[in-house]
């Protein structure tokens, strides 16, 4: 059954999404950084803290981590899923990082909705978002606006 996009309250959540980090994600999500803008060392590839172990141990990991931008595309996804282009066009996400996501890490991404406010025909929400790894440890904390229908739509 599909909820009309603006049928939650505060306090309901989004419906979770889980991801499963491997070393082939985490290559392949920078790899695509690299091709558009270069890793400036000469060599193919990415190399930084997230694909390679040295560049990672340099910076005390105890291996290459998964890019924060992975987790803020896994929590975009999310809100995306529920709101499509009233999200995608006026809507907000901000994102702070709190510990690593390595791979074989087993992700899942929740949003909950923290305050709610229709005005004019428009429902504005405000939504709690985080990401949380296996061991139930939250590894990115965010918040997400979103209006029904977009002023841009």
């Amino acid at each position: 059954m599909f909820l009309n996009r603006v049928d939650l309250e505060v306090g309901q959540q989004l419906a979770p999404l889980t991801k499963t980090i491997t070393k082939e994600k985490i290559d392949l999500f920078e790899s695509v950084g690299t091709a558009t803008l270069g890793n400036g060392s000469g060599q193919s590839g990415p190399v930084n803290i997230h694909t390679d172990p040295q560049k990672a141990a340099e910076r005390g990991l105890t291996e290459p981590v998964a890019s924060g931008q992975m987790s803020f595309a896994y929590l975009h996804e999310l809100v995306a899923r529920r709101f499509g282009m009233d999200f995608r066009q006026g809507g907000d996400l901000t994102v702070t990082f709190l510990k690593p996501v390595y791979s074989g890490d087993v992700v899942t991404i929740h949003g909950a909705v923290s305050s709610k406010d229709v005005t004019d025909g428009r429902t504005s929400l405000v939504l709690e978002v985080w990401v949380e790894n296996q061991r139930e440890e939250k590894t990115a904390v965010g918040t997400a606006k979103v209006t029904v229908p977009s002023p841009l739509t």
